[in-house]
């Protein structure tokens, strides 16, 4: 014990020492030198010495509380329980003790983790559980004060990004109250404004007219979520973005599936029509007319103040065109500081070029003192240095390798917090990895006594998303089958501990990304039979879900509406994901994938770019496990990006390109020789089947394409049979169109007229089961037209007019899957623009016949039009075809109504067909008189 004496004596030397400080300091500081943060750090110093020199012991002889704070430090906001022990506290020069809390009781100092003052240690601040960075968020900070630049912060996987960027936003809300803090959703992210895989790299100099399309449809919708709350101050963009979609129809704008969270749509896509001035140069005109709006109204919407916009995710939108372009235009943004979070890989590759690396923040890993910060944070004064020193070793000081410590060290809090006794306890995970994710997160569950909450991780591990139903269903034969209840408390328990991601829809979560992988690789490698199965499951689980939506669709034609269904694509994609996975199926898998993105491509692909196909190869990337695999995917995307989209193919050597591609998944699949196979199943041979005969029908439309005739015969005439004996009425209708038209583009009008017959023979078939394929129609419609414009230009005109009749009635067709009628999108919306200026330009060329009036009568007869006195083709802002549709026909639907079930057009659309005259069997009836006339030929079937 120390005597009441010598305590007097030691705080009269203390006492003497400080105001011998205080007297220097305030002698410095007349003088101008900067004191005041010693003058602080003294007025804690005194605070600690009235603590020490006054005895605070506790009852019975128990120590008190110390708190040992060197010159420069601070003490501030210490709670401490009244557990009677003793509690020890020590900040080095200019360090802080902040938000320090001791829970409960906590045992006395061990011998060996008494240490006298440290003259100086890192300073660090633990602020709601987060180690605040204080060097890097300065740095930051201090840009931010200064009012310029792009900052990136760059972090690997569980680096703390997210959490440095929560802390950013604390930090200028508190710091910088007049500075406007964007986006005003302060958990968006960049990952969904990001482009398929497929683009990864392509932009700058390889950039293509299709990325330059998707990138003006991504950078609209980022622009618009980064201000969704204040739509209203944004006018000028918001009108932009509506325009790009009508820029005299030469830069169409696919808004398929997603419901943008600001305005209208997302995952929009937009195709090129070719008119005068070049694809490429409309689309950047678009682009500079959304930014200069934005740009402008950004500046209007400041008003002087200035701005920090804070984006996380960025690593999933620099590899590509989108992301090149937000930084060059964040650069614009008046006011404005950018700060961006990145993986170091994908800055090294794709961000080094464009970002400033003065700029440029690291997240390091974190030192003994933060840790030691960290584990104070929830453990108190028991968590000493040597017990830092040993997370440090283990986690190598990853933030998110020390979240799990500190959920080990809570699982085994009687005995972790011994540092010898923790080494021990680490001692025992395993040694595969680094950090050694899937032990850790294996010591933290505690498999021994939590068993269900391990199995329910093990199985999500293994899914790229999870509800209690499916995790249920999965794990059907397992102890936790049927037993809801025990398998919401697991995922409950998962949750608690920080290891799930909800997702945007209520009740389906993700494991966290920085365990997911290791623990699904442990299942892998230590339970092959179990991954197997749990693969196998989910695959069944999913094929489950797809067959529900597919029983919705009763008729040929109506079931190719699933392909559009964006529930029945994320089905459809998981099942591929997960059947991918089966080591004895993979070559049935590999020919699964090909049959299901050739029939999207051939559904949608082909006329305008389809999401739903770049999904798929996504998928297929993830899903690759073998050199076929990815030979597989190269060869696919090969084709897909050679294959032009839209009405106009131009020939070219990308048709060598997208043939030899075709030849080549052929051979991969196993199906270039023939698709019949004794040694397979029926099933398999169906398969076969489906793949080689859409390998064969794109290897056609090359040769038809690129105008090498003869060989498109003959590919088409192998075809024939194959189509005939799988009896699909409306594969047929459309094979035998064309056909007709390559018969046409040959200049065998025989043919051409012929194959429209037995076009017209299939389509009959659909009529008899009360389905009308309108665009098909259309198309027949429009080729016999072509066929007879010279021969008989009045019989032509009426065969074009049922074709813009058609086409116009396309934009709202019955959606067999839910019962309703489907909004006009830009797939009819870019169709009725083909055949309706098809149409006015054989009207141009015929304003000068002497049948001018009976020609323009029949041409308008079916859309139940008047013919105008005069054509209006004389000069103007716009072509000729453009004026003089808008004078023949119904109008069709403007940018701002595509996607909506009621409105202006909807109402016009009703009015229009209530009018027509739609009886399909007499139309079938004409169309076979003029084709039997046209080929010589009396009725085919």
């Amino acid at each position: 014990m120390v005597s009441p004496a010598w305590r007097t004596r030691r705080a009269l030397l203390i006492g003497g020492c400080a105001v011998t400080l205080g007297v220097a300091a305030a002698f410095w500081g007349l003088r101008g030198v900067e004191v005041l943060g010693w003058l602080a750090g003294i007025g804690s110093f005194v605070a600690a010495v009235a603590f020490v020199a006054n005895g605070t012991g506790g009852e019975g002889g128990r120590p008190g509380h110390s708190f040992r704070a060197g010159i420069g430090a601070r003490i501030r906001r210490i709670l401490l329980a009244d557990s009677g022990a003793g509690h020890t506290f020590t900040a080095g020069l200019g360090a802080t003790i902040e938000d320090v809390r001791v829970a409960g009781p906590a045992p006395a100092p061990a011998p060996h983790e008494v240490r006298p003052p440290q003259v100086a240690i890192q300073r660090v601040r633990v602020v709601d559980g987060l180690v605040g960075r204080d060097e890097q968020l300065a740095k930051v900070m201090a840009g931010i004060r200064g009012g310029h630049g792009t900052f990136a912060v760059l972090g690997g996987q569980g680096m703390g990004k997210t959490s440095f960027l929560s802390l950013l936003r604390v930090a200028v809300r508190r710091d910088l109250p007049d500075v406007v803090l964007m986006p005003t959703r302060a958990d968006m992210t960049a990952e969904p404004y990001g482009l398929s895989e497929l683009y990864r790299g392509q932009y700058g100099s390889a950039t293509t007219t299709g990325i330059s399309a998707l990138v003006l449809e991504k950078s609209a919708q980022l622009l618009g979520d980064l201000v969704q709350d204040l739509v209203p101050q944004f006018g000028g963009f918001v009108l932009a973005t509506e325009g790009i979609r009508g820029t005299a129809n030469s830069v169409i704008v696919q808004n398929t599936f997603a419901a943008r969270s600001w305005g209208s749509v997302s995952d929009a896509r937009i195709d090129v029509n070719v008119r005068d001035e070049s694809p490429v140069e409309r689309l950047r005109r678009a682009q500079r007319r959304i930014d200069e709006a934005f740009l402008a109204d950004w500046r209007t919407f400041l008003a002087g103040r200035r701005a920090v916009l804070i984006l996380d995710g960025f690593e999933t939108l620099i590899d590509d065109a989108v992301g090149q372009w937000f930084v060059a235009f964040a650069a614009r943004l008046p006011d404005t500081v950018v700060v961006l979070s990145l993986v170091p890989r994908e800055y090294a590759e794709h961000g080094r070029r464009v970002l400033d690396p003065d700029l440029v923040e690291n997240l390091p890993r974190f030192t003994v003192a933060e840790t030691q910060a960290h584990l104070a944070y929830h453990f108190g004064d028991r968590a000493g240095r040597r017990l830092a020193e040993l997370v440090v070793g283990f986690t190598g000081g990853h933030p998110y390798g020390l979240k799990l410590v500190v959920q080990f060290i809570h699982a085994h809090v009687d005995e972790a917090l011994d540092p010898d006794r923790l080494r021990e306890l680490l001692s025992h995970l395993s040694d595969d990895g680094d950090p050694r994710v899937d032990e850790l997160v294996r010591a933290v569950i505690r498999p021994e006594r939590s068993p269900d909450v391990w199995r329910v991780a093990q199985v999500a591990s293994l899914l790229n998303s999870f509800d209690v139903p499916m995790l249920l269903d999965l794990l059907d034969g397992e102890e936790l089958a049927g037993d809801a209840e025990r398998v919401g408390r697991a995922v409950g328990r998962i949750e608690r501990l920080g290891l799930l991601d909800p997702l945007p829809v209520a009740g389906r979560f993700r494991l966290h990304d920085f365990v997911r992988p290791a623990i699904a690789s442990a299942v892998r490698r230590f339970q092959p039979a179990r991954w197997t199965h749990l693969h196998r499951r989910a695959a069944a689980y999913y094929y489950r879900q797809v067959a529900a939506v597919e029983e919705k669709t009763t008729t040929v034609y109506g079931s190719w509406f699933k392909y559009e269904n964006a529930v029945w694509q994320m089905y459809e994609a998981e099942w591929l994901s997960h059947s991918a996975q089966l080591p004895d199926e993979r070559q049935v898998t590999r020919i699964q994938f090909v049959v299901l993105f050739l029939k999207a491509f051939w559904w949608w692909g082909l006329y305008i770019t389809f999401s739903f196909c770049h999904q798929l190869l996504d998928s297929w990337q993830r899903a690759a496990r073998t050199g076929l695999d990815r030979d597989l995917l190269d060869e696919v995307r090969r084709f897909h990006q050679h294959y032009p989209t839209g009405p106009d193919k131009p020939t070219g050597a990308h048709w060598t390109q997208a043939r030899h591609a075709l030849r080549a998944i052929g051979e991969l699949c196993g199906v270039h020789h023939g698709w019949r196979d004794p040694g397979s199943s029926a099933e398999v041979q169906e398969l076969r089947r489906q793949a080689w005969l859409y390998l064969r029908l794109f290897t056609a439309h090359t040769y038809w394409y690129d105008r090498r005739f003869a060989a498109a015969e003959a590919t088409y005439g192998q075809l024939e049979p194959e189509f005939l004996d799988l009896a699909d009425e409306w594969m047929l209708a459309w094979l035998y169109y064309e056909w007709a038209q390559v018969g046409w583009d040959a200049g065998d009008r025989r043919a051409a007229a012929t194959r429209c017959r037995r076009s017209s023979h299939w389509l009959r078939q659909l009529v008899a089961d009360e389905e009308i394929e309108s665009e098909l129609l259309a198309n027949v419609h429009r080729l016999l037209g072509d066929l007879l414009h010279e021969s008989d230009p009045v019989a032509a005109a009426e065969q074009y007019g049922q074709a813009v009749k058609h086409a116009f009635v396309f934009h709202r067709m019955d959606n067999v899957l839910d019962g309703s009628v489907s909004p006009p999108d830009d797939y009819t919306s870019q169709f009725y623009t083909e055949i309706t200026l098809r149409a006015a330009a054989r009207a141009v060329g015929w304003d000068q016949l002497p049948r001018r009036a009976e020609i323009l009568a029949a041409l308008v007869e079916a859309t139940a039009g008047t013919p105008p006195e005069v054509l209006d083709v004389g000069p103007g802002p716009d072509t000729p075809t453009d004026r003089v549709a808008a004078q023949l026909f119904p109008r069709g639907p403007e940018p701002a109504e595509l996607y909506r079930r009621s409105g202006p057009f909807t109402d016009h659309w009703g009015e229009v067909v209530d009018r027509l005259d739609l009886d399909a069997r007499a139309e079938l009836d004409r169309i076979d008189q003029l084709a039997d006339e046209l080929s010589g030929d009396g009725p085919t079937g």
